[in-house]
């Protein structure tokens, strides 16, 4: 996913984002080791993957999915393990879709990643995804051609073993613990419509580049 300039050509990189949204984080202080430097939305086409005796044809053209990716640190902090177990992250996504639904109301679609033995480093990445699918069904059949035009403002809140760590959002300052999320009176609010990268296509891609992802039996 982050091929370097001379590796590929600007007509292949358009084709591979078809738009990007890449906004410094605002984050609240909250005096903790985890920070949230960038929060970036983007429209990336489904991979093509070859396999050996796989024949199957593609129904036409690729898929164009949400991707959200968050980039953070954990700080060095004397007496802090030097691997988190567990930091749970929280994904708010704040769709710009109220003409294509029945109340006016934009969607709200929610869902967590948790990664597991994060480091104490820099340029740490997490990452969540919307299917082409589920785009298709909250615009009424009528994807938008970019992030930018699909994504009114995505926030992120990392917790760990002592509570929230971090929040964060693509556009304005948090103020304290409290995200405009909260607030879910303006919009219709969606769980279990995001995906983490290993219930995707794109599990097997750059598999050093985001944190491990604890798995369903907990491991």
């Amino acid at each position: 996913m982050r091929p370097s300039p001379s590796s590929i050509s600007a007509a292949a990189l358009l084709t591979l984002f078809a738009a990007c949204t890449s906004v410094r984080a605002q984050q609240s202080a909250l005096n903790s080791e985890v920070a949230i430097t960038k929060i970036e939305s983007a429209f990336i086409d489904s991979p093509k993957l070859n396999a050996a005796g796989y024949t199957k044809k593609s129904a036409g053209r690729p898929g164009s999915w949400l991707e959200v990716e968050v980039t953070f640190e954990r700080a060095v902090v004397p007496k802090a393990p030097k691997f988190a177990e567990e930091l749970t992250f929280n994904y708010y996504i704040l769709l710009k879709n109220e003409h294509a639904t029945e109340d006016k109301k934009p969607t709200l679609l929610t869902g967590s990643v948790t990664h597991v033995c994060v480091p104490q480093e820099k340029g740490l990445h997490s990452v969540a995804y919307v299917s082409p699918r589920t785009l298709a069904r909250f615009f009424d059949g009528k994807i938008p051609v970019n992030a930018q035009q699909a994504v009114t403002d995505v926030g992120v809140t990392i917790s760990g073993a002592g509570g929230l760590l971090a929040i964060a959002t693509s556009k304005g300052t948090v103020k304290g613990d409290k995200g405009w999320w909260d607030n879910t009176a303006p919009f219709t609010v969606v769980s279990g419509a995001l995906l983490n990268k290993n219930e995707t296509p794109f599990a097997p891609l750059e598999w050093d580049f985001y944190e491990a992802i604890k798995s369903k039996s907990g491991n």
